[in-house]
């Protein structure tokens, strides 16, 4: 027996397994998406899952729980920072934390003085008393991949609505101050 054919038997049977880790390492990952798209699959197509084509209209679900839970006094506290009734989040908040992930969606702001005036034809274009730019009925204008006039409930106290592009999926940009 030959002095390092040990060493070169421990060295063989360590490749074999780290090759073998690799090829499940590397087969999982390369299966993850096919399986995650399967598991949240209503219908076989997206007209199934959304209840066929025409005006799209999200919302949150009925009698769910929030995302967070607000005592009184935090709910005051949003109220003396300007917030609406019903918000969970001040523009503060918002603005620190840059993206808030809430009932699905992805929230990211765009400041209107990147786009000031009437570079997006809204009717009534205003900055409302909490900072956000609202239209002529108080819906706060998105951007966003879904058809333009798709109204979205926010954790900002206000529902908005599609009128411009710029985000894809389940990303919505919120136009503000």
């Amino acid at each position: 027996m030959h002095p390092n054919s040990g060493v070169s038997q421990r060295l063989r049977l360590r490749q074999v397994g780290a090759a073998i880790a690799a090829i499940g390492f590397f087969g999982a990952v390369a299966a993850a998406p096919l399986s995650m798209s399967s598991a949240f699959a209503v219908g076989s197509s997206p007209e199934a899952a959304f209840g066929g084509a025409g005006t799209q209209r999200f919302a949150s679900l009925p009698g769910g729980e929030p995302a967070i839970d607000l005592s009184v006094s935090e709910a005051e506290d949003l109220a003396a920072a300007g917030a609406p009734v019903g918000a969970l989040f001040t523009l503060e908040d918002f603005m620190f934390r840059g993206a808030i992930n809430w009932g699905g969606y992805k929230f990211t702001y765009y400041s209107q003085q990147v786009l000031p005036g009437e570079g997006l034809a809204v009717p009534g274009r205003h900055v409302n008393p909490a900072g956000y730019v609202a239209d002529a009925d108080g819906y706060l204008v998105l951007a966003g991949s879904a058809p333009k006039g798709t109204v979205y409930d926010t954790p900002f106290g206000y529902q908005g609505k599609i009128y411009d592009r710029g985000t894809v999926g389940n990303h919505l940009d919120v136009y503000i101050r």
